[in-house]
Protein backbone atom coordinates (compact mmCIF):
# COMPACT_ATOMS: atom_id res chain seq x y z
CA UNK A 1 0.00 0.00 0.00
CA UNK A 2 1.41 3.61 -1.23
CA UNK A 3 1.14 6.42 1.58
CA UNK A 4 0.80 9.87 1.60
CA UNK A 5 2.85 11.86 3.44
CA UNK A 6 1.73 15.79 3.63
CA UNK A 7 4.68 17.37 5.06
CA UNK A 8 6.03 21.07 5.50
CA UNK A 9 9.35 22.31 7.02
CA UNK A 10 9.96 25.26 9.27
CA UNK A 11 13.64 26.31 9.17
CA UNK A 12 15.78 29.49 10.39
CA UNK A 13 15.66 32.36 8.62
CA UNK A 14 16.62 36.37 9.11
CA UNK A 15 16.85 39.36 6.68
CA UNK A 16 20.18 38.30 4.79
CA UNK A 17 19.96 34.60 4.58
CA UNK A 18 16.78 33.29 3.28
CA UNK A 19 15.24 32.35 -0.30
CA UNK A 20 14.89 36.39 -1.57
CA UNK A 21 18.29 36.90 -1.27
CA UNK A 22 20.07 32.98 -1.81
CA UNK A 23 19.14 30.43 -4.47
CA UNK A 24 17.62 27.21 -2.24
CA UNK A 25 20.86 25.44 -3.09
CA UNK A 26 22.81 27.57 -1.24
CA UNK A 27 20.32 28.29 1.45
CA UNK A 28 19.67 24.48 2.19
CA UNK A 29 23.47 23.79 2.44
CA UNK A 30 24.51 26.68 4.35
CA UNK A 31 26.67 25.97 7.50
CA UNK A 32 23.61 28.56 9.22
CA UNK A 33 20.59 26.42 8.40
CA UNK A 34 18.24 24.79 11.30
CA UNK A 35 15.34 22.87 11.12
CA UNK A 36 13.09 24.83 13.72
CA UNK A 37 10.26 21.84 13.63
CA UNK A 38 8.14 20.17 10.80
CA UNK A 39 4.69 18.77 11.08
CA UNK A 40 2.95 15.79 8.73
CA UNK A 41 0.36 14.35 7.82
CA UNK A 42 -0.01 10.55 6.76
CA UNK A 43 -2.80 9.63 4.84
CA UNK A 44 -6.31 11.18 6.44
CA UNK A 45 -4.38 11.02 9.46
CA UNK A 46 -4.11 13.40 12.41
CA UNK A 47 -1.48 16.33 11.58
CA UNK A 48 2.10 15.92 13.81
CA UNK A 49 3.89 18.98 14.73
CA UNK A 50 7.72 17.97 15.57
CA UNK A 51 10.78 20.05 17.04
CA UNK A 52 13.57 20.03 19.10
CA UNK A 53 17.62 19.11 18.22
CA UNK A 54 18.61 17.80 14.78
CA UNK A 55 19.00 14.39 16.19
CA UNK A 56 15.70 14.75 17.95
CA UNK A 57 14.32 15.98 13.72
CA UNK A 58 16.04 12.66 12.57
CA UNK A 59 14.73 10.48 14.60
CA UNK A 60 11.27 11.48 14.03
CA UNK A 61 11.84 11.27 10.30
CA UNK A 62 13.36 8.13 10.54
CA UNK A 63 10.46 6.51 11.82
CA UNK A 64 8.34 7.50 8.87
CA UNK A 65 7.26 5.06 6.30
CA UNK A 66 9.30 7.03 3.74
CA UNK A 67 9.79 3.91 1.09
CA UNK A 68 6.10 2.99 0.88
CA UNK A 69 5.44 6.98 0.40
CA UNK A 70 4.16 9.63 -2.07
CA UNK A 71 5.69 12.75 -0.03
CA UNK A 72 3.39 16.11 -1.04
CA UNK A 73 4.41 19.66 0.20
CA UNK A 74 3.95 23.19 -1.56
CA UNK A 75 7.18 24.28 -2.81
CA UNK A 76 8.54 20.57 -2.59
CA UNK A 77 12.18 21.82 -4.25
CA UNK A 78 12.27 23.51 -0.65
CA UNK A 79 11.24 20.94 1.50
CA UNK A 80 12.44 17.98 -0.64
CA UNK A 81 15.99 19.23 -1.15
CA UNK A 82 16.20 19.37 3.11
CA UNK A 83 14.83 16.07 3.19
CA UNK A 84 17.41 14.29 0.93
CA UNK A 85 20.22 16.74 1.72
CA UNK A 86 20.29 16.95 5.54
CA UNK A 87 18.33 14.04 6.79
CA UNK A 88 18.84 11.39 4.26
CA UNK A 89 14.96 10.48 3.62
CA UNK A 90 14.17 8.82 0.09
CA UNK A 91 10.75 8.37 -0.42
CA UNK A 92 8.95 6.94 -3.37
CA UNK A 93 8.46 9.95 -4.73
CA UNK A 94 7.45 14.13 -5.00
CA UNK A 95 4.40 15.27 -5.73
CA UNK A 96 4.14 19.49 -5.74
CA UNK A 97 0.62 21.41 -4.85
CA UNK A 98 2.96 24.40 -6.68
CA UNK A 99 3.32 22.66 -9.59
CA UNK A 100 -0.17 21.26 -10.04
CA UNK A 101 -1.21 24.89 -9.56
CA UNK A 102 0.67 26.37 -12.25
CA UNK A 103 -0.51 23.50 -14.37
CA UNK A 104 -4.33 24.08 -13.84
CA UNK A 105 -4.42 28.26 -13.60
CA UNK A 106 -1.78 29.57 -15.57
CA UNK A 107 1.83 31.00 -15.25
CA UNK A 108 0.36 34.32 -14.84
CA UNK A 109 -1.55 33.56 -11.23
CA UNK A 110 -0.65 33.25 -7.99
CA UNK A 111 0.51 29.17 -6.97
CA UNK A 112 1.72 30.58 -3.40
CA UNK A 113 -0.10 28.96 -0.51
CA UNK A 114 -2.45 31.88 0.47
CA UNK A 115 -3.58 32.39 -2.92
CA UNK A 116 -4.14 28.79 -3.74
CA UNK A 117 -6.01 28.21 0.26
CA UNK A 118 -8.11 31.36 -0.99
CA UNK A 119 -9.00 30.11 -4.18
CA UNK A 120 -9.96 27.02 -3.15
CA UNK A 121 -11.51 27.83 -0.32
CA UNK A 122 -10.10 25.49 2.38
CA UNK A 123 -8.63 27.82 4.82
CA UNK A 124 -6.55 30.87 5.39
CA UNK A 125 -2.49 30.63 6.06
CA UNK A 126 -1.11 32.45 9.04
CA UNK A 127 1.47 34.79 9.16
CA UNK A 128 3.12 33.43 12.27
CA UNK A 129 6.33 33.12 10.19
CA UNK A 130 7.10 36.58 9.85
CA UNK A 131 6.99 36.58 12.94
CA UNK A 132 9.97 34.21 13.72
CA UNK A 133 12.64 36.14 11.12
CA UNK A 134 15.78 35.61 13.02
CA UNK A 135 14.50 33.37 15.46
CA UNK A 136 16.44 30.22 16.13
CA UNK A 137 15.13 26.99 18.08
CA UNK A 138 16.22 28.17 20.86
CA UNK A 139 15.10 31.24 21.39
CA UNK A 140 11.60 30.41 21.00
CA UNK A 141 9.40 30.77 24.17
CA UNK A 142 7.10 27.92 24.70
CA UNK A 143 3.87 29.80 23.47
CA UNK A 144 5.51 31.17 20.46
CA UNK A 145 6.59 27.86 19.51
CA UNK A 146 3.00 26.31 20.05
CA UNK A 147 1.64 29.41 17.67
CA UNK A 148 4.24 28.61 15.33
CA UNK A 149 2.98 24.52 15.24
CA UNK A 150 -0.59 25.72 15.02
CA UNK A 151 0.66 27.46 12.05
CA UNK A 152 2.84 24.73 10.38
CA UNK A 153 0.23 22.57 11.19
CA UNK A 154 -2.37 25.08 9.30
CA UNK A 155 -0.15 24.42 6.16
CA UNK A 156 0.20 20.62 5.88
CA UNK A 157 -3.82 20.88 6.25
CA UNK A 158 -4.09 23.51 3.49
CA UNK A 159 -2.01 21.53 1.37
CA UNK A 160 -3.52 18.06 1.39
CA UNK A 161 -7.00 19.60 1.20
CA UNK A 162 -5.67 22.15 -1.79
CA UNK A 163 -4.10 18.61 -3.48
CA UNK A 164 -7.48 16.00 -3.17
CA UNK A 165 -9.84 19.25 -4.91
CA UNK A 166 -7.26 19.60 -7.38
CA UNK A 167 -7.17 15.60 -7.80
CA UNK A 168 -10.80 15.63 -8.23
CA UNK A 169 -11.17 18.07 -10.77
CA UNK A 170 -9.29 15.95 -12.65
CA UNK A 171 -5.69 16.87 -12.66
CA UNK A 172 -3.81 14.01 -14.76
CA UNK A 173 -2.34 11.68 -12.92
CA UNK A 174 0.12 10.84 -15.86
CA UNK A 175 1.20 14.74 -14.84
CA UNK A 176 2.17 13.87 -11.39
CA UNK A 177 5.18 11.72 -12.84
CA UNK A 178 6.37 14.22 -14.34
CA UNK A 179 6.45 16.83 -11.87
CA UNK A 180 7.93 14.12 -9.64
CA UNK A 181 10.97 13.66 -12.07
CA UNK A 182 11.20 17.28 -12.57
CA UNK A 183 11.91 17.60 -8.83
CA UNK A 184 13.99 14.74 -8.60
CA UNK A 185 16.62 16.08 -11.36
CA UNK A 186 16.90 18.61 -7.93
CA UNK A 187 16.29 16.77 -5.01
CA UNK A 188 18.53 13.61 -6.15
CA UNK A 189 21.16 15.21 -8.18
CA UNK A 190 24.34 13.10 -9.86
CA UNK A 191 26.02 15.71 -11.73
CA UNK A 192 29.83 16.63 -10.67
CA UNK A 193 31.26 19.56 -11.63
CA UNK A 194 34.76 19.71 -12.08
CA UNK A 195 36.31 22.70 -9.36
CA UNK A 196 39.72 22.62 -10.78
CA UNK A 197 39.02 23.03 -13.99
CA UNK A 198 36.23 25.87 -13.14
CA UNK A 199 38.99 27.42 -10.41
CA UNK A 200 41.88 26.85 -13.52
CA UNK A 201 38.90 29.07 -15.40
CA UNK A 202 38.77 31.85 -13.31
CA UNK A 203 42.53 32.22 -12.74
CA UNK A 204 42.39 32.57 -16.68
CA UNK A 205 39.35 34.88 -16.64
CA UNK A 206 41.07 37.21 -13.80
CA UNK A 207 44.47 37.25 -15.32
CA UNK A 208 42.72 38.13 -19.07
CA UNK A 209 41.25 41.03 -17.19
CA UNK A 210 44.68 42.55 -16.30
CA UNK A 211 45.93 41.51 -19.57
CA UNK A 212 42.91 43.64 -21.29
CA UNK A 213 43.73 46.31 -19.08
CA UNK A 214 46.76 46.82 -20.35
CA UNK A 215 46.65 46.57 -23.57
CA UNK A 216 43.91 49.37 -23.55
CA UNK A 217 46.21 51.61 -21.20
CA UNK A 218 48.98 50.55 -23.94
CA UNK A 219 46.34 51.93 -26.44
CA UNK A 220 46.35 55.49 -24.97
CA UNK A 221 50.19 55.83 -24.30
CA UNK A 222 50.17 55.10 -20.62
CA UNK A 223 53.26 53.20 -21.50
CA UNK A 224 54.17 53.79 -17.06
CA UNK A 225 51.09 52.30 -15.93
CA UNK A 226 51.33 49.58 -17.82
CA UNK A 227 54.54 47.99 -16.45
CA UNK A 228 53.43 48.88 -13.17
CA UNK A 229 50.15 47.15 -13.41
CA UNK A 230 52.66 44.01 -14.94
CA UNK A 231 54.85 43.76 -12.42
CA UNK A 232 51.76 44.12 -9.81
CA UNK A 233 52.55 47.36 -7.65
CA UNK A 234 50.29 47.71 -4.90
CA UNK A 235 49.28 51.32 -5.50
CA UNK A 236 48.91 50.65 -9.11
CA UNK A 237 45.32 49.72 -9.02
CA UNK A 238 44.29 53.67 -7.67
CA UNK A 239 46.49 54.92 -10.18
CA UNK A 240 44.86 52.87 -13.02
CA UNK A 241 41.37 54.12 -11.47
CA UNK A 242 42.11 57.21 -11.84
CA UNK A 243 43.14 57.22 -15.63
CA UNK A 244 40.00 55.45 -16.09
CA UNK A 245 37.83 58.08 -14.71
CA UNK A 246 38.87 60.77 -17.20
CA UNK A 247 35.83 60.89 -19.68
CA UNK A 248 38.57 61.46 -22.73
CA UNK A 249 40.73 58.83 -21.91
CA UNK A 250 38.03 56.56 -21.36
CA UNK A 251 36.49 56.84 -24.73
CA UNK A 252 39.56 56.15 -26.19
CA UNK A 253 40.06 53.11 -24.84
CA UNK A 254 36.09 51.74 -25.82
CA UNK A 255 37.56 52.98 -29.37
CA UNK A 256 40.57 50.88 -29.14
CA UNK A 257 38.28 48.12 -28.84
CA UNK A 258 35.57 49.00 -31.35
CA UNK A 259 33.11 50.39 -29.27
CA UNK A 260 31.92 53.66 -29.70
CA UNK A 261 31.36 55.50 -26.62
CA UNK A 262 27.69 55.92 -25.46
CA UNK A 263 25.98 59.27 -24.77
CA UNK A 264 23.38 60.91 -23.23
CA UNK A 265 21.19 64.55 -23.46
CA UNK A 266 23.17 66.45 -20.24
CA UNK A 267 20.01 67.77 -17.69
CA UNK A 268 22.04 70.78 -17.34
CA UNK A 269 23.30 72.29 -20.46
CA UNK A 270 20.57 70.41 -23.19
CA UNK A 271 23.95 68.99 -24.94
CA UNK A 272 25.11 65.60 -26.13
CA UNK A 273 27.51 64.43 -22.96
CA UNK A 274 29.15 60.88 -22.59
CA UNK A 275 27.40 58.32 -20.73
CA UNK A 276 30.41 56.57 -18.01
CA UNK A 277 28.04 56.61 -15.17
CA UNK A 278 27.00 53.26 -13.32
CA UNK A 279 23.34 54.50 -13.60
CA UNK A 280 23.23 55.02 -17.26
CA UNK A 281 21.71 52.27 -18.95
CA UNK A 282 23.92 52.48 -22.10
CA UNK A 283 27.32 51.85 -19.91
CA UNK A 284 25.41 49.27 -17.52
CA UNK A 285 24.78 47.58 -20.86
CA UNK A 286 28.24 47.21 -21.56
CA UNK A 287 29.11 45.39 -18.87
CA UNK A 288 27.88 42.97 -20.18
CA UNK A 289 29.04 43.08 -23.69
CA UNK A 290 30.22 40.09 -25.24
CA UNK A 291 33.67 40.76 -25.46
CA UNK A 292 34.97 40.44 -22.51
CA UNK A 293 37.79 42.62 -22.71
CA UNK A 294 34.97 45.84 -22.83
CA UNK A 295 33.32 44.22 -19.52
CA UNK A 296 36.70 44.02 -17.96
CA UNK A 297 37.53 47.96 -18.65
CA UNK A 298 33.57 49.20 -17.69
CA UNK A 299 33.72 46.77 -14.08
CA UNK A 300 37.25 48.79 -13.54
CA UNK A 301 35.84 51.91 -14.78
CA UNK A 302 33.54 51.74 -11.70
CA UNK A 303 35.58 50.04 -8.92
CA UNK A 304 33.74 46.31 -9.04
CA UNK A 305 35.45 43.59 -8.18
CA UNK A 306 34.37 41.19 -11.15
CA UNK A 307 32.63 40.89 -14.77
CA UNK A 308 30.32 38.95 -15.56
CA UNK A 309 32.32 35.77 -16.55
CA UNK A 310 33.95 35.88 -13.41
CA UNK A 311 30.85 36.10 -11.18
CA UNK A 312 29.56 32.77 -13.31
CA UNK A 313 32.32 30.69 -12.80
CA UNK A 314 32.43 31.65 -9.09
CA UNK A 315 28.72 30.62 -8.69
CA UNK A 316 29.53 27.26 -10.04
CA UNK A 317 32.91 26.63 -8.03
CA UNK A 318 30.65 27.86 -4.74
CA UNK A 319 28.14 24.79 -6.09
CA UNK A 320 30.51 22.34 -6.79
CA UNK A 321 32.17 22.88 -3.23
CA UNK A 322 28.65 22.56 -1.47
CA UNK A 323 27.97 18.91 -3.18
CA UNK A 324 26.93 17.70 -6.63
CA UNK A 325 25.09 20.22 -8.92
CA UNK A 326 21.11 20.41 -8.66
CA UNK A 327 19.21 21.24 -11.78
CA UNK A 328 16.06 23.19 -10.89
CA UNK A 329 14.15 22.90 -13.62
CA UNK A 330 10.16 24.02 -13.36
CA UNK A 331 7.76 22.46 -13.93
CA UNK A 332 4.94 23.97 -16.06
CA UNK A 333 6.80 27.44 -16.62
CA UNK A 334 5.20 28.90 -19.16
CA UNK A 335 1.93 28.99 -20.81
CA UNK A 336 2.81 26.31 -23.53
CA UNK A 337 3.13 23.90 -20.50
CA UNK A 338 7.32 23.46 -21.13
CA UNK A 339 9.80 23.64 -18.04
CA UNK A 340 11.33 26.42 -17.33
CA UNK A 341 14.32 28.24 -18.44
CA UNK A 342 14.01 29.79 -21.76
CA UNK A 343 15.97 32.38 -21.80
CA UNK A 344 19.36 33.26 -21.50
CA UNK A 345 20.60 34.85 -17.95
CA UNK A 346 21.91 37.88 -19.64
CA UNK A 347 18.12 38.75 -20.09
CA UNK A 348 17.25 42.36 -19.04
CA UNK A 349 14.45 42.52 -17.00
CA UNK A 350 12.11 46.05 -16.06
CA UNK A 351 11.23 45.53 -11.65
CA UNK A 352 10.22 47.54 -9.42
CA UNK A 353 11.16 47.50 -5.87
CA UNK A 354 10.73 49.76 -2.96
CA UNK A 355 14.95 50.33 -2.34
CA UNK A 356 15.64 51.57 -5.30
CA UNK A 357 11.93 52.27 -7.62
CA UNK A 358 12.19 51.16 -11.50
CA UNK A 359 15.29 49.35 -12.19
CA UNK A 360 16.90 47.14 -15.30
CA UNK A 361 18.25 44.18 -13.95
CA UNK A 362 19.71 40.10 -15.80
CA UNK A 363 16.91 38.05 -15.00
CA UNK A 364 19.50 35.94 -13.04
CA UNK A 365 19.33 38.95 -10.38
CA UNK A 366 15.71 39.51 -9.85
CA UNK A 367 14.32 38.72 -6.45
CA UNK A 368 11.51 37.49 -5.35
CA UNK A 369 10.59 40.98 -3.78
CA UNK A 370 11.12 42.57 -7.10
CA UNK A 371 7.52 43.35 -8.71
CA UNK A 372 8.40 42.27 -12.77
CA UNK A 373 7.50 44.47 -15.59
CA UNK A 374 5.23 42.22 -18.16
CA UNK A 375 4.58 45.20 -20.55
CA UNK A 376 1.05 45.71 -18.50
CA UNK A 377 1.82 45.84 -15.16
CA UNK A 378 4.60 45.39 -12.65
CA UNK A 379 3.28 41.38 -11.13
CA UNK A 380 4.65 38.77 -8.60
CA UNK A 381 6.29 35.76 -9.65
CA UNK A 382 7.55 32.56 -8.26
CA UNK A 383 10.68 32.80 -8.52
CA UNK A 384 14.28 32.43 -10.89
CA UNK A 385 15.70 29.29 -11.77
CA UNK A 386 18.56 28.01 -13.59
CA UNK A 387 16.63 25.59 -16.25
CA UNK A 388 20.21 23.66 -17.12
CA UNK A 389 22.17 24.23 -20.70
CA UNK A 390 20.40 24.06 -23.98
CA UNK A 391 21.00 25.59 -27.38
CA UNK A 392 19.30 28.67 -28.05
CA UNK A 393 18.73 31.24 -30.95
CA UNK A 394 18.25 34.55 -31.29
CA UNK A 395 16.14 36.49 -33.40
CA UNK A 396 15.30 40.57 -33.28
CA UNK A 397 16.80 40.90 -29.97
CA UNK A 398 16.36 38.07 -28.18
CA UNK A 399 18.21 34.99 -27.50
CA UNK A 400 16.24 32.17 -25.92
CA UNK A 401 15.53 28.23 -26.25
CA UNK A 402 13.61 27.37 -29.65
CA UNK A 403 10.08 26.78 -27.66
CA UNK A 404 10.46 29.80 -25.86
CA UNK A 405 7.30 32.31 -27.02
CA UNK A 406 7.16 35.38 -27.77
CA UNK A 407 4.44 38.20 -28.65
CA UNK A 408 4.59 38.86 -32.38
CA UNK A 409 2.92 40.99 -35.39
CA UNK A 410 1.75 37.17 -36.04
CA UNK A 411 0.49 36.77 -32.51
CA UNK A 412 1.99 34.50 -29.65
CA UNK A 413 4.47 32.19 -31.07
CA UNK A 414 7.73 30.40 -30.21
CA UNK A 415 10.75 32.14 -31.57
CA UNK A 416 11.80 29.53 -33.51
CA UNK A 417 8.78 30.15 -36.00
CA UNK A 418 9.06 34.03 -35.09
CA UNK A 419 12.83 33.61 -36.78
CA UNK A 420 11.60 30.97 -39.51
CA UNK A 421 8.20 33.36 -40.93
CA UNK A 422 10.73 36.81 -39.91
CA UNK A 423 8.09 37.94 -37.82
CA UNK A 424 9.01 40.99 -35.94
CA UNK A 425 8.78 40.72 -31.94
CA UNK A 426 6.55 43.27 -30.33
CA UNK A 427 8.34 45.98 -28.13
CA UNK A 428 5.72 45.98 -24.66
CA UNK A 429 5.49 49.44 -23.48
CA UNK A 430 7.46 51.38 -20.95
CA UNK A 431 5.85 51.35 -17.25
CA UNK A 432 4.46 54.73 -16.88
CA UNK A 433 3.74 57.03 -13.67
CA UNK A 434 0.25 55.26 -13.07
CA UNK A 435 2.05 51.74 -13.30
CA UNK A 436 4.73 52.62 -11.04
CA UNK A 437 2.62 54.42 -8.33
CA UNK A 438 0.38 50.65 -8.39
CA UNK A 439 3.61 49.12 -7.85
CA UNK A 440 4.67 50.84 -4.77
CA UNK A 441 0.85 50.98 -3.63
CA UNK A 442 0.84 47.71 -3.96
CA UNK A 443 3.95 46.73 -2.33
CA UNK A 444 3.15 49.01 0.92
CA UNK A 445 0.35 47.14 1.39
CA UNK A 446 1.67 43.82 1.23
CA UNK A 447 4.64 44.83 3.32
CA UNK A 448 1.94 45.55 5.88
Amino acid sequence: MTHLITLDLETYYDQTYSLTKISTEAYVRDAGFETIGFAYKIDNGPTTWVSGDDAHIQSALDALPWEDSLVLAHNTMFDGAILSWRYGVKPKGWLDTMSMGRALHGVDASVSLKAMAERYAVGVKGTEVDDAKGMRRADFSTDSLARYAEYCRNDVELTYAIFQKMMVAGFPKSELKLIDLTLSMFIHPVLRLDTEALTLHLIDTVAQKKAHLVSALGAIGEEELMVKLLVGDTETQVEVRKTLMSNPKFALMLKSLGVEAPTKISPTTGKPTLAFSKTDEAFKELLEHDDVRVQALCAARIGTKSTLEETRTQRFIDISNRGLFPVPLKYYAAHTGRWGGCLVDDTKVTVYNTCNGVETKRIVDVLLDDLVWDGEAFVEHEGVVFSGFSEVIEWDGVTGTEDHVVFTNAGEISLRDAMQGAHRIEVARSPAKDDVEAARVFTRSYQK
